[in-house]
């Protein structure tokens, strides 16, 4: 495929486009700018094409919210998908299983709407149960492999953290956790070519103006609202699958 003018801009609108949603949440670009750029743009070729400024960006706000960063919990919740995400990048070979795909659509859109209206009190200490935690991470990362949608992890994580700065820092951890792995695998088995590279360098600067402009976004919301927003971006993330997983069956 050739770069052209036209695709170059199109691209670039599209990863500013989700990085503001990066910035403001500290996920859920790949929902916003995959899909626009899938309209011209093969997935073989957006996800290892995107993955590199994925990884810095991770890493940076890791680093901008290192003061928020719980040890304790990130570090073996990207450990355990890390554990799923091996068979579930051999399950490939079975089929795209979109019923399946369908029902995790489904599940992740309820468990937002739960998130949205759970009452938290934070005069309660919660501690972490390691098997379900090992469960949650494990599964998502076994769905990751397969379906490259990495996201119950969030729900369960989302119940430790006390604020939105808590939540990018410990999310963008295990992120990057997921990001290098990945990118290894793509270099070894040749995903990554000159095409992808160009989509990588459209999208750093349109990373860094989206990051930016989430950033100041964020500084003009309350802790309620922005809890909103993630919430509202989660949800969005299991409408895509289900819409994804009815409309392209095989």
């Amino acid at each position: 495929m050739k770069m052209t003018a036209d695709l170059a801009v199109f691209i670039f609108i599209a990863q500013f486009l989700g990085y503001i949603i990066k910035g403001l949440v500290g996920f859920g670009n790949p929902l916003i700018a995959n899909p626009i750029m899938a309209m011209r743009i093969d997935n073989v070729q957006i996800t290892p094409g995107v993955l590199p400024v994925d990884m810095f960006v991770n890493l940076y706000i890791s680093y901008k919210n290192r003061k928020d960063f719980i040890t304790r919990l990130a570090l073996p919740i990207a450990i355990c998908i890390m554990i799923g995400v091996v068979p579930g990048s051999l399950f490939l070979k079975v089929g795209s299983q979109w019923v399946i795909k369908a029902l995790l659509g489904i599940f992740i859109i309820a468990l937002g709407i739960e998130m949205m209206t759970r009452k938290v009190n934070t005069s309660v200490e919660r501690k972490n149960n390691p098997v379900v935690m090992g469960l949650v991470s494990v599964t998502s990362g076994f769905l990751s492999g397969l379906f490259g949608i990495n996201m119950l992890f969030l729900a369960y994580l989302n119940r430790f953290v006390s604020n939105r700065n808590q939540f990018r820092a410990n999310v963008c951890f295990i992120f990057s956790f997921e990001n290098v792995f990945r990118l290894i695998v793509y270099a070894v088995t040749g995903i990554l070519n000159q095409f992808t590279l160009t989509i990588t360098l459209l999208s750093i600067p349109a990373a860094v103006l989206g990051i930016w402009l989430g950033g100041r976004i964020d500084l003009k919301l309350d802790e309620k609202t922005a809890n909103r927003i993630m919430h509202c971006v989660f949800i969005l993330g299991g409408v895509s699958i289900l819409v994804k997983a009815l409309i392209f069956r095989s």
